[in-house]
């Protein structure tokens, strides 16, 4: 079978590579929340973006920045009523050496996995302590 751009590490490989990758670390890098009491509503709208870029740090140890980008709004992303920014730090380690190619399926297939419980509870919390309504994010489907 031959690989694609998309597909450079086939997925029998993949899963055989997972299974001696170890999770070092999750690590709260970056937040911010920004909140504006006068634009809170009803029937507020989430607007959620997920990014992750990676390094390997040593062969056998890759670091993962996993970063959220929260907007509640009633109308337009200007007029946000909450806007939060969170990035997390996950740290792999290998009894092989990491590959890009790996990682990169990794950061498609993984990483939200393992960072979007601690956004959500990050979320939950911080809005509760600026005294907003709850606020449950939506289950991670993929």
């Amino acid at each position: 079978m031959k690989k694609t751009a998309k597909q450079a590490m086939e997925p029998a490989a993949y899963r055989e590579f997972l299974n001696q990758v170890e999770l070092e670390a999750i690590l709260l890098d970056t937040c911010t929340l920004k909140t504006n009491r006068d634009k809170l509503g009803s029937n507020m709208k989430l607007d959620i973006k997920h990014d992750a870029t990676y390094t390997i740090d040593e062969d056998n140890v890759a670091s993962i920045i996993s970063s959220y980008d929260l907007t509640a709004t009633k109308t337009t992303k200007r007029d946000f009523a909450l806007k939060a920014v969170c990035a997390y730090r996950v740290i792999l380690s290998s009894e092989r050496p990491l590959s890009d190619d790996f990682l990169e399926i990794f950061i498609r297939v993984n990483i939200q996995m393992n960072t979007w419980p601690y956004f959500r509870e990050f979320i939950q919390s911080m809005i509760q302590r600026a005294g907003f309504p709850p606020l449950t994010l939506p289950l991670f489907k993929r």
